[in-house]
C-alpha cells in the first residue's frame, strides 16, 4: 500500500485530518473575512491567504501536541516549564488581543501601522513594532525550551536575561511612542507583555538554581511562604508601595497624570489639610519604609511584638493615606480648576489605590508573623510533619493561608476603584452576583449531589420578593420596607420555596430530579410572565426598586448609580456567607451531605436521614440565591422575567463544574473566570465569535482538568484515581488484602 495512503488511514492520519479541519473552521469563523452566514464566501476569500495558512498551522500544532503528548508532558513537568509557557502565552495574548494605544483604541497591529506611517519615530520603536517584538518572543521561547530540554544552567540564565531585556525593550519602545505623540496612555497591552516576560525570567531563574528533575510547585510555594511566615507578603507589599510612590499616577490619570510629587506641586498654596500636605512631601515615604522595615524584621526574627507593631504601623499608614486622598479629591470637587472632580474619591490614579492595598497587605503580613510566632511553629517543622500522600490542602505552611487571604482582601478592596466604569458595572452585575449564585448551587450540586437545573428560579423569587416589599410591583405590601430590610424576608421566602421544591422530589435522583427542577424553574418564570396584576407581567417591575440607604445615626450613606458601593456591600455580605458555608462544610451536616452524595443507601444505613438533609440542601442553597436576588434588584432598579431564563441556570451550573464541584473556592473562581471572560472578549473579538472562544475554554478545561480550577480534595482523588503511593493504598496492611492472612 502507498505509505501516504497508509498514513492517512492510520489513527495518527485521521487525527491530523481532524486537526486540519479545526484549522479550517477557525479560519472561517475568525478574521476579516470570517462570516458565519456565508461560509462559501469565506472559503473563497480566505483560500490561499495567510489567514488560512496560519490557522492550518494551528491545527498542525494541535496534532503535534496530541501525537507527542507523552514526550512533551515529560518536559512540561520540569522546573520552569509551566512558567515559561504561561509567560509566553501572556505575551502572545498581549500582542494579539489587548490594546496598546488608548487615544486610537489600537491593538498591537494597529499601533504598528501607526508607527510605520509616522515620521521621526525612534529607531527602537520602529524596530520593535516592525519586527523585533515577535522576533524577541520567539528567541526567548527557543532559548528557554532548549534550556529545559538540555537542562543547561547557563542557557537558563541566558534565557532569563533575554526575557528581562525583552521586557525593557517593550516598555521603552512604547514609552517613546507616547512621548512623541504627547499623550497620556494607560494601555494594558504593554504592561501585560512586560509582566509576561518577567514571569518567564523568574521561571527560568528558578529552574537554573533548582536541583529537582520534576517541578514541585506546591512544595516551592509553601517553602517561600513558610521560610519566614509573613516575609514574602511583606516584601511584595513593600516593593509595590515603593513603586506606587515613585512611578505610578496618583491624580487625574487621563489628563494631568500626576505622580505623588506632582500632587504636592498641584495643591501647593491651597487649603489642603496639613497632614495631607506633609503626606505628599515626605510622610508617605516614611510610613512605607517604617511599616515595611518593622514587618520584615519581625518576620525574619519571628518577633510577636514587632509583628503587632508593624501591623499597627501599616494600619496607621492606610488610615493616613485614605485621609490624604480624600482631602485632595474633596478639595478638587470644590475647585473650578481643570482638575476638578465630581466628588470625593474621584479621578484618582492607580498609585493611590495600590498604596492603600500595600498598607493593608503589610498589616496582614504583620498579623501572619504574630500568629505564626504564637503557634510556635516554623516552616521546617511543618514540612517535616507534612505527608504529601495524605492529600492536604495546598497552603499547608504556617501562615500561608492567612497571607493569601490578606493579599486577596487587599486586591478585592482596592483594585476595583482602578477599573473603568464599565468594568465596575460588570464586577457587580455579572461577576459578583453570579459568584453568589455559584456558592448557593454548590451546596445543592457539589455537596449534596442533587442536580438542580432550575436554580435561577430562587434568584427570581428573591428579586420579586424585594420588589414587592419596597412597593415596586402593582400589588402593594401593607407597609413598605427599606430595601436592605428585604434580605431576611427574601431568605425566608426562598427557604420555603426550596422546601416546596425539595419535598416532592426526594424520591427522585439523577436525570429525573434534573427534569423536575427544570420544570420548577420554568413554572416560576411563566407565572411571573402571566401574572400581570401581581408581577406586571413581561414588562417587569412597575416602579424602580430604590437604592439602599445605610443610616447608623452617626453616618448616613445613600447608594446611587456608582457601582463601587454596591461592590463593597456585596463583598461584605459574601464574606459572611463564605464564613458560614465554610463552617457548614466541615460540620456534621456537611459530612452528611457528602455521604448522601457518594451513596445514599449506605448513608441511610449509617443512620443519616436523607429526607432531612436533602431538604436542608435545597433550602440553604435557595436562601443564598435569594440574597443575590435582593442585591440584583436594588442595583438594576428595573427587571423583568427575561432576566431569569432557563439558560442562566445552565450557566451557573457550568460555573460550579468549571471551578470544581464541591469546592467553595472553586465555585467562586469558576464564576469569576467565566463571567469575566465574556466581558473581556467583548472588545477583543467579533460578537458572533465570542461564544466560540468560551466553548473552547470549557472543552479544554474538561479534557485536561476535569476536576475543575480548584477541585475539592475528594473529587480530585476520584478522577485521578489512587496511585501506588497514595494514602488509600498504603492503608491496607501487608497480607491484609484478598487471599492474604494476618499474622
Amino acid at each position: 500500500m502507498n505509505p501516504a495512503l497508509a498514513f492517512l488511514r492510520s489513527d495518527s492520519g485521521k487525527r491530523l485530518g481532524a486537526c486540519l479541519g479545526l484549522g479550517v473552521a477557525l479560519a472561517l469563523m475568525t478574521g476579516a473575512t470570517g462570516r458565519q452566514d456565508d461560509y462559501l464566501y469565506a472559503i473563497k476569500e480566505d483560500l490561499f491567504t495567510f489567514h488560512l495558512i496560519e490557522n492550518l498551522l494551528i491545527g498542525v500544532v494541535v496534532w503535534l501536541l496530541f501525537t507527542f503528548w507523552p514526550v512533551i508532558r515529560r518536559y512540561l513537568t520540569r522546573p520552569g516549564a509551566l512558567g515559561l509557557l504561561a509567560g509566553a502565552m501572556t505575551v502572545i495574548v498581549a500582542q494579539t488581543v489587548l490594546g496598546w494605544y488608548e487615544p486610537e483604541d489600537a491593538k498591537f497591529s494597529g499601533l504598528a501601522t501607526l508607527v510605520g506611517d509616522t515620521n521621526g519615530i525612534s529607531a527602537l520603536s520602529s524596530a520593535f513594532f516592525g519586527w523585533l517584538a515577535w522576533a524577541q518572543l520567539i528567541a526567548v521561547i527557543v532559548v528557554g525550551a532548549a534550556a529545559l530540554v538540555l537542562r543547561n544552567r547557563a542557557l537558563f540564565w541566558v534565557g532569563a536575561a533575554m526575557a528581562v531585556a525583552a521586557a525593557i525593550i517593550a516598555s521603552q519602545a512604547h514609552k517613546k511612542v507616547d512621548e512623541l505623540a504627547g499623550v497620556v496612555d494607560h494601555a494594558t497591552g504593554v504592561t501585560v507583555a512586560v509582566w509576561g516576560y518577567l514571569t518567564i525570567a523568574v521561571a527560568l531563574a528558578i529552574a537554573a538554581i533548582s536541583t529537582d528533575d520534576v517541578a514541585r510547585t506546591r512544595e516551592f510555594v509553601n517553602a517561600v511562604l513558610g521560610w519566614r511566615p509573613g516575609f514574602a507578603l511583606g516584601a511584595a507589599a513593600t516593593a509595590l508601595a515603593l513603586y506606587s510612590l515613585g512611578v505610578s499616577s496618583w491624580f487625574a490619570p487621563k489628563s494631568l497624570n500626576a505622580t505623588l510629587a506632582d500632587v504636592h506641586s498641584l495643591f501647593k498654596g491651597t487649603s489642603l489639610a496639613p497632614i495631607a500636605v506633609q503626606y505628599f512631601i515626605w510622610l508617605s515615604w516614611a510610613l512605607v519604609i517604617v511599616a515595611g522595615a518593622l514587618v520584615l524584621v519581625a518576620a525574619y526574627f519571628r518577633s510577636i511584638i514587632l509583628g503587632i507593631v508593624g501591623a499597627a504601623a501599616a494600619a496607621v499608614g492606610l488610615v493616613i493615606t485614605m485621609i490624604s486622598i480624600h482631602a485632595i479629591t474633596s478639595l478638587a470637587a470644590n475647585s473650578e480648576n481643570t482638575y476638578a472632580t465630581k466628588g470625593p474619591w474621584q479621578n484618582l490614579g492607580d498609585g493611590a489605590w495600590w498604596t492603600c492595598a500595600s498598607f493593608l497587605a503589610l498589616a496582614a503580613a504583620g498579623l501572619v508573623v504574630a500568629q505564626s510566632a504564637l503557634k510556635g511553629r516554623s516552616a521546617t517543622a511543618a514540612d517535616a510533619a507534612h505527608d504529601p500522600s495524605a492529600g492536604p490542602r495546598f497552603l499547608y505552611a504556617p501562615g500561608a493561608t492567612l497571607a493569601v487571604l490578606g493579599a486577596a482582601a487587599a486586591a478585592a478592596i482596592f483594585i476595583p476603584p482602578t477599573l473603568e466604569p464599565s468594568w465596575q458595572t460588570a464586577l457587580v452585575t455579572s461577576i459578583g452576583i453570579y459568584m453568589f449564585l455559584a456558592i448557593g448551587l454548590n451546596v445543592v450540586v457539589g455537596w449534596a449531589g442533587l442536580l438542580d437545573l432550575g436554580f435561577i428560579a430562587f434568584y427570581a423569587i428573591g428579586a420579586y420578593t424585594t420588589a414587592y416589599l419596597v412597593g415596586s410591583l402593582p400589588v402593594k405590601p401593607p407597609f413598605e420596607l427599606p430595601v436592605l430590610w428585604a434580605i431576611p424576608f427574601a431568605i425566608a421566602v426562598c427557604l420555603i420555596a426550596g422546601v416546596i421544591l425539595g419535598f416532592p422530589t426526594l424520591r427522585l435522583r439523577g436525570d429525573y430530579l434534573a427534569i423536575v427542577t427544570l420544570g420548577f424553574g420554568e413554572i416560576v418564570r411563566l407565572v411571573a410572565v402571566n401574572s400581570n396584576g401581581i408581577t406586571n407581567g413581561p414588562r417587569g417591575t412597575e416602579d424602580q426598586v430604590p437604592h439602599p440607604v445605610i443610616n447608623l445615626g452617626f453616618v448616613k450613606f445613600t447608594f446611587g448609580l456608582d457601582q463601587l458601593p454596591y461592590w463593597y456591600l456585596l463583598l461584605a455580605v459574601m464574606v459572611i456567607v463564605i464564613i458560614f458555608f465554610r463552617r457548614l462544610e466541615n460540620s456534621r451536616t456537611g459530612r452528611a451531605w457528602a455521604a448522601i452524595r457518594e451513596d445514599e443507601v449506605a448513608a441511610q444505613a449509617a443512620g443519616i436521614n436523607p429526607v432531612k438533609y436533602k431538604l436542608l440542601a435545597f433550602a440553604i442553597g435557595a436562601s443564598t440565591s435569594g440574597i443575590a436576588g435582593v442585591l440584583f434588584a436594588t442595583n438594576v432598579g428595573f427587571f423583568n422575567p427575561d432576566n431569569f431564563k432557563f439558560e442562566f441556570s445552565i450557566l451557573v451550573l457550568a460555573y460550579v463544574v468549571f471551578g470544581g464541584m464541591g469546592s467553595l473556592p472553586g465555585a467562586i473562581a469558576g464564576a469569576a473566570v467565566l463571567t469575566w471572560l465574556p466581558e473581556f472578549l467583548r472588545d477583543q473579538v467579533p460578537s458572533e465569535d465570542r461564544q466560540m472562544y468560551i466553548g473552547a475554554v470549557l472543552v479544554i478545561m474538561m479534557i485536561f482538568r476535569p476536576a475543575g480550577l480548584i477541585p475539592a480534595k475528594r473529587r480530585a482523588t476520584e478522577l485521578r484515581g489512587h496511585g501506588p503511593d497514595s494514602a488509600e493504598s498504603q492503608a491496607v496492611p501487608a497480607g491484609g488484602g484478598l487471599g492474604g492472612s494476618y499474622a
